[in-house]
Formats: C-alpha cells, sequence, structure tokens
C-alpha cells in the first residue's frame, strides 16, 4: 500500500513539472510573440466580420485568464462602408477583454471562449433606402449570414457587458431599439443539439419602438431579473419558459419565442402577472395606447396576461392582453364604479389583415359587476372600439333609488324624490360625444311609484309608473301613469332625434306628447301662464352626470314640446265638458293651441289659439272659435260672463252659435283685461228669452209703460259684432220679440262711451196677445216710421235713455265715418218737427199702451 502511494506522489509530481514547464514554455511564447498574438486575434476578428477593423492600444495577459490567455484592446471599433455618410459606427468599446485559447489561436481555430466589454456600442442601423450595417455580421465566407444550421459545439462560454448600448434604428421601416446594458452576465454552456444560456440582466431600456408614428413600449423603463434562455441550433429557435424578470419594480413572468434563422424570423411572447400595477403598466405602454387606457383607472392589482406576436424585422406586433379584476375602483372618463368585479381584454387585431393601430384595436369586459355611487350596476358585455375615436358598446342594467339618482343628476329642471327605476340600456357611440358619430341609445327605465318634481313651475308628480324607452336616437314614453295636480293623468311620447340633438341643436328638439286623463281640471294648470323659477344647478361630484343634468335642463328650457290631450271631461271653475281633444304645441313660455274640441253646454266648443308671455305675468292671447247649440245662460256663467255685465247669465237664455275671432290681454291668474280686446263675434241666438233685463226696463220710460218687459221671448237674434279695446260695436240688429219690435246698434263701453241707437217702429203700437210668434224681416228693412231714442253713458257710469227726435246719433255718427255716410243701413228719413202736432200724439199712444 504504501508503495503504491508512494509511485501515485512520484506521477504527480512528475505531472506539476511538465505543467509547469509547459505553462513556462506559454509564457514565454506569449511574452515573446506578444504582437503577433494581437495581429492574429485582429485578423480572427477581420475574418469574422465583414467591415472596418480599429484597434486601440492592445494587450495579452497570460494570467487574468489563466489557464487562457486574455487579449484587452482599448478604443476598438468596427464600421462599415458608409461609415462617413452616416456617422454611425456598427461596434464601439473603451475596453474590449477577450479569454483566448492560445493553441487554438495559433491553430486559427475558434479561440474565443469569453468575452468582457466595457463603455460601448452596438448600432445596427438601416436608412431609409434600405441600405444596412448588419452585413457587418455575415462571415466573409457565409454571404447569407444569421445563425448556422449546425449542431456544432461553440466555445464561448461567458459575455461579460458593462455599460454598453444597444441601438437597432430602421429609418425605412421606423423602427427604433434603444437599450442602455447597465450590466449582462451570459453563462453559456453547449448541450448538444441546444445551447443553455443564463443571463443576469440590468437594463434601461429607453424604448422599443416596433413603428414609431405608433409609439414607443417600454419607454425609460429598468428591466432586471435571472433566468435561462435555450437555443436549439438547427431550428435557430431562443426559447424561454415562466422566466422571472422585473420592468420598473412590476414582476412578469415570461414565456416565449424567437425564431431567428427564417427569412421572415417571428417571434411571440407571453406575460403574466399576479399583481398588475394599472398606473405601472400605462407607462410600459406607448404614447398612444397609454392615453387610450387613460380613459380608465383601477386603483387595486390585479391578474394580467398578455400575448405579443410578430415579426423580428418591422411591422406592428400582434397584442392581446386579458385581466380579471376583483372588488377593485375603477375610474372613466364616462362614470366611476367602486367594488367592481369584471374580465377583460384588449387587443390591436379586431379584422385580420389589417393594420394593427388603434382604429383596429378594442377593450372588452366581460360580466360586470360594480356600483355606481350606490347604485348596483351589471353588464354582459362592455366594449370600446377603435381607440383612436372610441366607440363604446354596452348594456347596462340596474334596479335604482331614485333619490341617489337625483343627487348625482343635480338638474335644476327635475327633481327626483322617490321610488324605483329598473334600468336596461344598450348604448353604442361615441365615449366622448362628436358630432360626427352617431350613437344609438337601446333600452328602457321602468319606474315605480315615483315621485317628481318640476322645479320652474313647482309641480309635484306622484305615483309615477311606466317606462321610458330608447330606441337608437329616440326616445319614447309608454303608458307613464301619474298624479298631478289631483289629475289622474296617462302618458306616452315620443322625442325623435334626442340623444343627437340635445348635444348638437336642443333648440331643434320636438317631443310630441299623447296625454289621456279620465277627468281634467283644466284650471290646476294655470300655473302654466306665471313665469318660471330659475334655479341655480349646484356642482356635483360626477362631472359626465352635472353635464348631462345641464344637457337635460337645456333641452327641457329650449325644446318643442307637442301635447295630444284627451280627457274624457274637462273642468275649468264653472265650465264643465265632455269628449275633450286639443293639440297643444309649447316653446319656452309660448303656448299654441289648436282643434280644441268638447261637447258640453248643451252643444259643442272647437276653437284655435295661442298665448304668448310678454313680461310681468301677462300674456297676449289670440283666439278663435266656432260654438253651436250652446245654451248661452250656461256659457255666461261657465266663463263669469266674460268680464261684462251688460247682459248677464241670468238675464239671457238661448241657444247660441257663434264664431269668435279676438285678441287680447290676460295676465297669470287666466283674468281677461276687458280693455284689451279686440276682434269680431259673428252669433246666432235661437230660442232667445231675457229675463229682467235693466236696459229694456229703462225704455220703459219712454214707449210701452204697461207692458210686461220681466220676460221677453224674441226671434233668432243674430249680429256682427266689433270689438276694439275691448268697446262693442253692433251692426244694426233686429230685435224680434213677444213685447216689441227694436233694431239696435251702436258702441257698448264699459269704460264710458257707450252710444247705443234704438229705434222703435210705431207699428208696436198694436199690443201683441201671449200666442204672438216674434219673425224677424230683416235688418235691411226700414221699419216704417220710428220713434229714436239715444243711449249713452251718464255720470254714474250706467246708460241713460232719452228720446232722438232729430236723429243725432246717425248726424254724429255720419261726421264720424271716414266715409261720411252714417252707419245704419235703414234708418227713417221722415222729418219730425219737435212742435209738429202728430208727434206729440204719437209720443202719447206709445208711452201710454
Amino acid at each position: 500500500m504504501k508503495k503504491a502511494l508512494r509511485i501515485l506522489g512520484t506521477v504527480a509530481k512528475i505531472l506539476v513539472v511538465v505543467l509547469i514547464v509547459a505553462y513556462g514554455l506559454a509564457y514565454w511564447y506569449v511574452t515573446s510573440n506578444k504582437d503577433k498574438l494581437v495581429a492574429q486575434f485582429s485578423e480572427f476578428v477581420s475574418d469574422k466580420i465583414d467591415g472596418k477593423v480599429e484597434l486601440g492600444e492592445a494587450d495579452v495577459s497570460f494570467f487574468s485568464s489563466f489557464p487562457k490567455i486574455s487579449v484587452r484592446v482599448k478604443d476598438m471599433m468596427v464600421t462599415d462602408s458608409l461609415y462617413p455618410v452616416h456617422q454611425h459606427a456598427f461596434f464601439s468599446a473603451k475596453e474590449l477583454s477577450a479569454s483566448v485559447s492560445l493553441f487554438k489561436l495559433i491553430a486559427k481555430k475558434s479561440a474565443l471562449t469569453g468575452l468582457k466589454m466595457k463603455d460601448g456600442s452596438i448600432y445596427f442601423y438601416t436608412d431609409t433606402s434600405g441600405y444596412s450595417n448588419s452585413y457587418l455580421i455575415k462571415s466573409k465566407k457565409d454571404s447569407a449570414g444569421g445563425p448556422k444550421k449546425s449542431d456544432a459545439p461553440i466555445s464561448i462560454k461567458n459575455i461579460d457587458l458593462q455599460n454598453v448600448r444597444f441601438i437597432l434604428n430602421d429609418e425605412k421601416r421606423e423602427k427604433l431599439h434603444d437599450i442602455l446594458v447597465n450590466s449582462l452576465s451570459v453563462k453559456i454552456s453547449d448541450e448538444g443539439s441546444w445551447i443553455n444560456l443564463q443571463l443576469k440582466p440590468d437594463f434601461f431600456i429607453s424604448g422599443l419602438a416596433f413603428n414609431l408614428p405608433n409609439g414607443t413600449f417600454l419607454k425609460d423603463t429598468e428591466l432586471t431579473g435571472k433566468f435561462l434562455l435555450k437555443y436549439e441550433k438547427l431550428s435557430q429557435k431562443l426559447s424561454f419558459d415562466k422566466i422571472d424578470i422585473g420592468l420598473n419594480d412590476q414582476d412578469f413572468v415570461l414565456s416565449g419565442s424567437f425564431d431567428l434563422g427564417e427569412k421572415n424570423p417571428q417571434f411571440q411572447l407571453s406575460v403574466d402577472n399576479d399583481e398588475t400595477d394599472y398606473a405601472a403598466v400605462k407607462k410600459l405602454m406607448p404614447v398612444r395606447i397609454a392615453k387610450s387606457l387613460s380613459k380608465a383607472d383601477v386603483d387595486k392589482e390585479f391578474i394580467s396576461s398578455a400575448l405579443l406576436r410578430g415579426p423580428l424585422r418591422g411591422g406592428e406586433p400582434l397584442i392581446n392582453v386579458s385581466w380579471q379584476i376583483d372588488d377593485a375602483n375603477v375610474k372613466t372618463i364616462f362614470m366611476d364604479f367602486d367594488d367592481v368585479t369584471c374580465a377583460g381584454y384588449y387587443t390591436n387585431e379586431v379584422v385580420k389583415g389589417l393594420p394593427r393601430k388603434d382604429p383596429n384595436s378594442k377593450i372588452v369586459l366581460k360580466k360586470f359587476d360594480g356600483d355606481w355611487h350606490g347604485i348596483p350596476v351589471t353588464a354582459k358585455r362592455i366594449e370600446i372600439l377603435d381607440l383612436r375615436s372610441p366607440i363604446l358598446t354596452c348594456d347596462l342594467q340596474s334596479t335604482i333609488e331614485v333619490k341617489k339618482l337625483d343627487e348625482m343628476l343635480n338638474s335644476s329642471s327635475v327633481g327626483l324624490q322617490k321610488g324605483t327605476v329598473v334600468a336596461n340600456i344598450n348604448y353604442s357611440g361615441p365615449v366622448e360625444y362628436n358630432s360626427e358619430t352617431f350613437a344609438k341609445l337601446n333600452g328602457s327605465l321602468v319606474f315605480s311609484n315615483g315621485q317628481i318634481i318640476y322645479k320652474p313651475r313647482g309641480v309635484q308628480i306622484n305615483n309615477v309608473n311606466g317606462k321610458i324607452a330608447f330606441k337608437n336616437t329616440n326616445v319614447f314614453i309608454q303608458d307613464l301613469v301619474f298624479d298631478v295636480l289631483n289629475n289622474k293623468v296617462v302618458m306616452n311620447a315620443e322625442a325623435l332625434g334626442l340623444v343627437t340633438l340635445m348635444n348638437d341643436d336642443p333648440n331643434k328638439v320636438k317631443i310630441d306628447y299623447r296625454v289621456y286623463s279620465p277627468k281634467l281640471n283644466l284650471g290646476e294648470f294655470l300655473f302654466l301662464f306665471k313665469t318660471r323659477e330659475t334655479t341655480k344647478q349646484k356642482s356635483s361630484s360626477t362631472g359626465t352626470f352635472n353635464s348631462f343634468a345641464a344637457k337635460l335642463d337645456n333641452v327641457l328650457d329650449k325644446s318643442r314640446i307637442d301635447l295630444q290631450v284627451n280627457a274624457d271631461k274637462v273642468l275649468y271653475r264653472k265650465f264643465a265638458a265632455t269628449n275633450f281633444t286639443s293639440n297643444i304645441s309649447i316653446l319656452q313660455d309660448e303656448y299654441s293651441i289648436q282643434n280644441v274640441s268638447m261637447s258640453g253646454l248643451g252643444g259643442s266648443l272647437q276653437l284655435n289659439g295661442a298665448i304668448k308671455a310678454i313680461g310681468n305675468n301677462k300674456h297676449n292671447v289670440t283666439l278663435s272659435s266656432d260654438i253651436k247649440g250652446v245654451q248661452v245662460n250656461q256659457l255666461l256663467y261657465a266663463f263669469d260672463n266674460f268680464g261684462q255685465d251688460g247682459i248677464t247669465s241670468t238675464e239671457l237664455s238661448g241657444a247660441f252659435s257663434g264664431k269668435v275671432d279676438v285678441g287680447l290681454k290676460m295676465n297669470s291668474d287666466a283674468v281677461i283685461e276687458p280693455s284689451s280686446s279686440n276682434g269680431k263675434v259673428s252669433f246666432s241666438l235661437k230660442n232667445g228669452q231675457l229675463k229682467n233685463f235693466e236696459p229694456l226696463k229703462k225704455i220703459q220710460k219712454f214707449v210701452f209703460k204697461n207692458r210686461d218687459f220681466e220676460t221677453i221671448e224674441f226671434a233668432e237674434l243674430k249680429d256682427n259684432f266689433i270689438i276694439k279695446n275691448g268697446d262693442i260695436t253692433m251692426q244694426r240688429m233686429e230685435i224680434q220679440s213677444s213685447v216689441l219690435t227694436l233694431f239696435v246698434e251702436g258702441i257698448y263701453s264699459k269704460k264710458g262711451g257707450s252710444d247705443i241707437s234704438v229705434q222703435i217702429p210705431l207699428n208696436n203700437l198694436k199690443k201683441r196677445d201671449d200666442e204672438y210668434v216674434p219673425e224677424n224681416i230683416g235688418v235691411d228693412k226700414t221699419g216704417g216710421r220710428s220713434v229714436f231714442l239715444r243711449g249713452r253713458t251718464d255720470a254714474d257710469g250706467s246708460i241713460q235713455f232719452k228720446l232722438d227726435v232729430f236723429k243725432k246719433y246717425f248726424k254724429d255718427a255720419e261726421a264720424e265715418s271716414p266715409s261720411g255716410k252714417a252707419q245704419s243701413k235703414a234708418v227713417d228719413t221722415t222729418k219730425v218737427k219737435k212742435d209738429d202736432g202728430l208727434f206729440k200724439k204719437l209720443k202719447k199712444k206709445i208711452r201710454n199702451n
């Protein structure tokens, strides 16, 4: 045993001596042939790189990489043939150290086993014409270049870089990658058919731009990690699986592959992160994508996964990103949500084959569940298409307590006080409104037990139940039932183009309402004639809904409203009618009333008109009506004798028909100013009867004092009245009554300017029996010999009648007439002198008859 040990010791000593001698000879060779070895290294590099190689100070070290030698070069630069033009050196290094196998170098074999580089750059440059300096990496013996399809072992074992900048600048394809390698350690092991590369990088990425106009990825990003790559020699594929890297302190797990040897080299990369910080991810994206992503914000980390695939030689890569968010707060430019749970994805290739740019991109949220200011919101799918001009498509469902909605809406026009709304909304249109993009809004709002107040009028609407439906840009109210001012109302309505017009031109909004009520008290709606109150909208935390509320207020203020009203029964103060229909148009404080029809007062009424506010709670009113067969006493009673006391509902009865065209002023309580009336009235009164009519009783002072003037029946009474500033001008009117025959004309004025002429034909001397039926002879008849009375306003405001012996009324009328002719068509021109004995006899006979 001892002998064997002695033999082994002796052998070991011999081997050590041999090694010392061998390395001594090697050291002697290196030191003696330093210049030659540097020249051989330079020749070796020049053989591998088809370019101009410039070396500064060079040295060979025997011990720095013992047992190999180390060739150290300072200020090394490799340039292409057009370097003087573009001034981009392909390779430069302040210091480059190469570990070289001495014996392989002498034998001119692949001798490089390690590489260290400090303070340098590698610059791949392609100009706009397509010229590229990448030909330098092609061996002079291999014009094709690129990795060799060979499974031969490689000699290099490690690479170390410090402060090395890598740039790929392709001006033709507008591609720019700029990476500063703070440090990179690569350990290489050859496993036969593949190569393992163990990397420890510390990079600062200035940016990765696959297409500069589309922006830069990973701008100003730090990359760190420690991972293993695998390179398959024959397939020329670089791959890695679930490697960990850090990007700006965000940890990601990467898997992917790079096909390097094909004519169209491709890459595929998947990125996973279980704790994604949304703000940090946006910083890794190009400005255009970050701007689109900034339309939303997520305050909590979430799970995300991304897949990138595309060409290595220019072109936009395919990007698919998916995520899962749980119980996070999400802010968007149109709504903010709390406690959001949803899945989603992003892609920049909606239509395969089209450019992978913003117009071909979309964001999709699925199974969305969140809370919007205390209101639960769900959606099966929310989609934002075309991130350059985003189009939003979504379906939202929610059950809303309207009081919460009122707090956010904060409208100056509409107050939502109580009730619930079930919302089911489908929207397709721009995220940020623009007039060039057509928006579609479909769905419905279903109200239950609602209470709403219309603030400008202070009107409260109770027990609101019904549906508001949306179809494209149109809005429909469907069977909305509510109580307003003690009236039960059923409303249907449509507003065509409302969604678009409320943004573009609210003045063109037209809302058509169809309103039905079993009993409608019109007196309750007199508030419409009062000046609307102006309420200022308060600021709200929800900016989008502040904007919406302002637009809603603007529409309600400026839009045109058309109402078709139907009621089984209508009431107005003392007036009642049935089968009421009307069309009413409202534009701010102006009302157009058309095709009003109703049955009442024993007949029917139709009217048209307009009401326009003129300030100080006053209104101009124009009215055109057609009245058929109504009981005149009921008509006068219902409308308080129309503000006059010349003849009242207790004095006159009969079937009244007529046409009225007047203009007047009224106040906010619908009280007419009598002196403001102007227009004309044409009427017919059949089966008329006067009871206790004071003006006729006053005539008894002059004629027929022994006849009964308490109740008078008369034939059809008809005439045309002209109304001017409240004064009524009566044209010659025939009154054939059970008591006497009269012809009346003149002016009745409540202001004190009454001037009325009464012609009493002498044939009235014959007393009429109880069965006498009055019949008209026509206003164009003279009436024969007559006595004339003239009634004028006295000092006390009443009308006093006196004998008009010389018919001065007609002389005054002729003098005042623009034509110079009297107004009467049938004046008895028989001259009667005051002292004529015949006149005296007639006067006495008429008075006592």
